[in-house]
């Protein structure tokens, strides 16, 4: 009998909370075989607020206001989620046709896609301040209809002489839409709307490496975050988060190239395949590779990454830290260039994967070992770097720098 998950009575709020999990099985990156995932995310979340690996275009961030405030200039009444998502779908066709189809949510899928960019990039609305109301997308829907009535009573943010009595939806400066707008689009941004994605960039998160390189960027960014020489600029906390996010993510890239050593060794005992036999070679020549790159490095200092954790509000898990804490101290002690064939790190690595999974553990579990690809959870962690450049690159493309 096949596994399934049904909609039962779930409020608007359960929905969109299950959505997102159901989201991180499709996210690139996420893959996270030895539970370090909420490590990485306090990395991200702390330089990089609001943002996603699934966000790809910064004009999203307009066009979902954008489309949402269409809809509520027809009045109450309408159902703002089938709407919405009429509009958004027939958005990327649009977008298709303006000659700019890097980045467009749902190029494949098109009408059937699932995934829309508002559920992307809400969280980020919420975030940056520009969804003022503060509640998820869920309920957004639910209230539509008393959200449009409020707005009714609330003035512009340049009309002279106005008191507030209540907050707005929307950010009262958000830009207007374009005249042609959804039938027309493209991901350009205006300097008017480049300017106000700053300002709030700034305003919401002050202090991250993002409002630093929205400010002190431009259109070309290095491929690492940790190389930018505008980010090498920062100096104080920032410089500070850079460097741990830095030296952790090296530090830690040993694990999964030993994890997946471990299966290619247990795999080609089963099954003597040339294609285990030289994913046995080539992770072995992976982790020389990390190894020499880690011992050109001070030891790694745990102590700094709990403390990070702790001031990002952050829970740390015990299975986790101390299996950071040994894995960090094994290979203080060694050295990184006997970590390969270390049996203590190899029974870690077994241990914590059996932990996580229990018997679907792939070092326990002969189907889901044979079943394995060849590779899998391998590769630096980038924080969300590259989807982020790719944000910063439009923002400052219409900053004209």
């Amino acid at each position: 009998m096949s596994a399934s998950l049904s909609w039962i009575d779930l409020t608007a709020a359960d929905r969109d909370k299950l959505r997102r999990v159901l989201n991180l099985f499709n996210e690139q990156g996420t893959v996270d075989e030895l539970g370090l995932g909420s490590l990485r995310d306090a990395f991200s979340n702390a330089l990089f607020p609001g943002t996603s690996v699934l966000q790809t275009r910064l004009r999203y961030v307009l066009f979902i206001p954008w489309i949402y405030r269409e809809i509520e200039s027809w009045g109450g009444g309408y159902d703002a989620a089938f709407e919405a998502k009429r509009m958004e779908l027939g958005l990327i066709e649009t977008l298709i046709e303006s000659g700019d189809s890097e980045g467009i949510i749902g190029i494949r899928s098109r009408q059937a896609l699932s995934q829309l960019a508002s559920v992307v990039y809400w969280p980020l609305l919420v975030r940056w301040g520009i969804f003022l109301a503060g509640g998820n997308q869920g309920w957004y829907h639910t209230q539509f209809d008393g959200l449009v009535r409020r707005q009714k009573e609330v003035g512009r943010a340049d009309d002279p002489g106005v008191v507030w009595t209540r907050e707005p939806t929307w950010h009262p400066r958000l830009p207007a839409a374009p005249s042609g707008f959804p039938d027309e689009a493209s991901f350009a941004l205006t300097g008017e709307e480049a300017d106000f994605l700053l300002g709030r960039i700034q305003e919401r998160c002050g202090g991250s490496l993002l409002a630093w390189l929205a400010q002190e960027g431009s259109t070309s960014l290095a491929e690492s975050f940790w190389e930018e020489p505008a980010a090498l600029r920062a100096g104080g906390p920032i410089a500070e988060r850079v460097e741990l996010a830095r030296r952790f993510s090296l530090h830690v890239e040993g694990a999964p190239l030993l994890y997946n050593l471990l299966l290619a060794e247990l795999r080609h005992d089963v099954q003597r395949s040339d294609r285990d036999a030289a994913l046995i070679d080539s992770y072995r020549g992976d982790l020389a590779e990390w190894a020499g790159r880690e011992e050109a490095e001070a030891p790694f200092d745990t102590t700094s990454l709990w403390s990070f954790v702790a001031r990002q509000g952050g829970r740390l898990v015990h299975p986790q830290q101390r299996f950071v804490e040994a894995w960090s101290r094994r290979v203080s002690e060694i050295g990184a260039r006997r970590v390969v064939d270390d049996d203590f790190l190899r029974r870690l690595i077994a241990n914590r994967e059996r932990q996580l999974k229990g018997q679907r553990a792939r070092v326990a579990n002969r189907g889901r070992l044979l079943d394995w690809g060849g590779r899998v959870g391998v590769g630096r962690m980038s924080f969300r770097w590259p989807n982020v450049r790719r944000l910063l690159m439009d923002l400052h493309a219409g900053l004209g720098r």
